[in-house]
Parts: structure tokens; C-alpha cells; sequence
């Protein structure tokens, strides 16, 4: 069996497609996870920007110096104060055209610029609305910051108002977020913060491998040779089995190199700090308990699970196929029309949208399955899971049944 295996794989590697579509997804993990490396940019006190590895360094060490510690109700109440107490004097405030009133340009980068993404982090605790920062001027401090609670009714409020959850499920997801540790630390975690924002682009990966596996039946269809292979002492038990097992040996290394290069970049580039810290301080309102490195972690388990659920759709559709073009056709439809598919319940277990990486830790999104509430990340790898022991042996029994084509 072993040197079956073995002749698979190496068949499925000499291939020219193969080989074409494994570089082009090393290629293109690296470039996807470079980019924000090398658009990153920032501005000094003076507004003069930095960008690359000075862009980074300055930004550590607004970070060590200013930002990081751990968020109590008085740092908090202290912060959102000196923040008010800016915009209420006259001499920080220039008026745009149009009417707008904004910073001067020296108080902006010398106070809000460095402090940009914590004071908007702050800020959407207290609002659905998005507008970041700009809720701490409504923020009434005559019994402090109040932040964690404000937070909580932010997050009640946005679930009571979900047209999307019943009663059970609205229930499972105020209790979750309650169950949130407080208070928070803040940090740097750029590093990891960007392999979430890019890990999205792993799909491409997923892509590649079924293209490269999709003429492991096909193939043989379309060159006469399923009748011979079946006609052998082992044709219908071994050989069909060493085929998958190549598939999926093929398909788990290729992924993971890609995924060892998705983290490796933007770790090497940004820095690898941070990973313990939670996940919340780049998203408040998410009613996950996990940090950034338990999430990054998990993204890579559940983009591995969809892949092998789509990697075993593929074998199916290629033992069922009897040319490769065809299964590719198939395979690409179900995996790109849904990018073009507006993010919701009904859409979040196709392909494309179970494999956005921490963004997923953002959402509200659960299923009942009778008084059980299950989440979206744990409906993703139910889901996958079960395909992929539902499509393997249909897999087996196309090519078996073959023999009477």
C-alpha cells in the first residue's frame, strides 16, 4: 500500500498543471501576505510618514511607550478625558471647508494620530454606529468611563435589534459575551492583527490544490486507463484508496506550506508580539473569548477542514467526470460565484465565506438545530466535516461502479 501511495503521489507531482498551480499559490501567499507589509505607512509628530520597517518600529514603540497596559475603568475615564478636554479648547480646532471642525494639524499628529486605532476602539464600545472615536465626545464621565458596561449594552443593543436571531439564540450570544474575561490588555499585535486581515486570501490556496487534484479520476477516464487499473487484482480496493490518500497527503502539505507562509510573513515583518492578547482590542464587540494567536490558530483549522471538504467534492466530482475541465468548471463555480454574495446567514457556510479568517470572530452568526445553539465556527467545521465523510466513499463507489461504463 505504502508504495502505491507513493507512485500516486509522485504521478500527481510530475504533472505540469501540478506543478504550475503549486508555484503559482506560493507565489501568490507570498505576495497577498507581503502587500500590507509593504502599503504600510504612518506619520511622525511632525507629519512627516514613515513607511516599511521605520513605519513599524515607530509604531512599537508608540505602543511600549504610550498605549499598552492593561484597559481599567480609571486609565479608561482618564483617556476619554484628556480626549474631550482637547476638542473643548479652541486652540487644538481648525474648520474645514464645508464646516467641519477637525484637530490642527500639529495636535493631530502629535496627540491623535499615534493614538488612532485604541481611541476608536474605545469609542465603539459605546455605539453601534461605527464612528470610532467620535462617541467619546458624547461620553458622560460623572461616574467614570463606565467601559465594560457600556460595552455590554453596545452588544446587548446590537443583539436585541438582530432581525436574524430568535429569542434562544439572542440569549446564547449575550451570555457568550458576558463570559468575555475583563478587563482587557492593550498592545501591539500587528503581526498577528494582519495575518486575520489577509487570511482571507487563503482561498486562492484551496483553489489551487483542487485544480491540481481534479484529474485524479478524470484522468484516467479520459485516457482509457480506469478500466485497466480496475481490471487488476487490486484495481477496486488499493489502488482507489491509495489515490485518495495521495490526494489528501498532497493537499494537507501544499496547505500547510502556504499556511507556514501566511503567519511567517507578517510576523517576520510586524513582529510576533501580542499574540496572547485578546482578540477584542481590534474588535470590541466580538463575543469571542480567544486571543489573536488562539484565533489565528483556529482560522488555520477551519480553513484546513473546508479545504478537505472541498478537496473530497472534487475527488467525487472527478470520479464522476469523465474529463478534468469539467470538474475544474464545477469546483470553481461553487467556490467563486459565492465572493459575489452579500455576507449573511443563509451564505456564511459556502466556501468563500467560511474561510475570512478572524473576521469570523466579528459576527453574530448561529444556527439552531432544536433547543442547541451552535455557532457559526463550530457550524463551519460540523458542516465540512460531515461532507467530507459523506463525498469519500460516494468517491470510491463512482470509480468501483466504473468498471460497467
Amino acid at each position: 500500500m505504502v508504495e502505491l501511495i507513493k507512485l500516486e503521489v509522485v504521478k500527481l507531482c510530475r504533472r505540469k498543471l501540478t506543478v504550475m498551480v503549486t508555484l503559482c499559490c506560493f507565489a501568490g501567499t507570498v505576495i497577498f501576505f507581503l502587500l500590507p507589509y509593504l502599503q504600510f505607512h504612518t506619520w511622525d509628530e511632525t507629519g512627516n510618514m514613515l513607511s516599511g520597517k521605520a513605519a513599524v518600529l515607530y509604531r512599537k514603540e508608540i505602543y511600549i511607550h504610550t498605549l499598552s497596559g492593561v484597559l481599567t475603568e480609571e486609565r479608561v475615564t482618564q483617556d476619554i478625558n484628556e480626549y474631550q478636554k482637547i476638542f473643548s479648547d479652541l486652540n487644538n480646532l481648525t474648520s474645514m471647508r464645508g464646516g467641519e471642525v477637525t484637530l490642527k494639524d500639529d495636535v493631530y499628529y502629535k496627540y491623535f494620530e499615534p493614538r488612532r486605532s485604541y481611541l476608536n476602539m474605545i469609542g465603539n464600545a459605546y455605539s453601534n454606529n461605527e464612528l470610532g472615536s467620535s462617541n467619546l465626545l458624547n461620553v458622560s464621565l460623572n461616574n467614570g468611563a463606565q467601559f465594560y458596561e457600556a460595552r455590554h449594552r453596545t452588544i446587548v443593543e446590537r443583539i436585541s435589534d438582530s432581525e436574524d436571531l430568535n429569542k434562544l439564540e439572542k440569549n446564547y450570544w449575550i451570555q457568550k459575551a458576558l463570559a468575555v474575561d475583563t478587563p482587557f490588555e492593550y498592545g501591539y499585535a500587528l503581526g498577528w492583527s494582519n495575518f486575520g486581515s489577509a487570511s482571507e486570501m487563503l482561498i486562492i490556496c484551496i483553489i489551487g490544490i483542487c485544480i491540481a487534484i481534479a484529474p485524479v479520476f478524470a484522468e484516467e477516464y479520459r485516457t482509457g486507463t480506469a478500466s485497466i487499473i480496475l481490471s487488476t487484482r487490486y484495481g477496486k480496493n488499493k489502488v482507489i484508496t491509495a489515490k485518495i490518500i495521495s490526494a489528501l497527503l498532497f493537499s494537507t502539505i501544499i496547505f500547510l506550506i502556504n499556511a507556514f507562509i501566511a503567519i511567517a510573513i507578517p510576523l517576520l515583518t510586524f513582529g510576533a508580539e501580542g499574540g496572547d492578547l485578546p482578540l477584542q482590542i481590534a474588535s470590541i464587540s466580538s463575543p469571542y473569548g480567544v486571543s489573536f494567536k488562539e484565533a489565528v490558530l483556529l482560522c488555520i483549522v477551519i480553513d484546513y477542514i473546508v479545504m478537505l471538504g472541498i478537496v473530497s467534492i472534487t475527488l467525487f466530482l472527478s470520479s464522476k467526470m469523465n474529463s478534468p475541465f469539467s470538474v475544474l468548471v464545477v469546483i470553481l463555480l461553487v467556490i467563486i460565484i459565492p465572493l459575489f454574495c452579500p455576507f449573511c446567514k443563509e451564505t456564511s457556510l459556502l466556501p468563500a465565506m467560511a474561510t475570512l479568517g478572524t473576521s469570523l470572530y466579528e459576527y453574530y452568526i448561529s444556527f439552531c438545530v432544536g433547543n442547541i445553539v451552535i455557532n457559526q465556527v463550530a457550524m463551519i467545521v460540523i458542516v465540512y466535516m460531515i461532507v467530507f465523510a459523506i463525498f469519500l466513499p460516494l468517491t470510491i463507489r463512482n470509480f468501483k461502479r466504473h468498471s460497467s461504463i
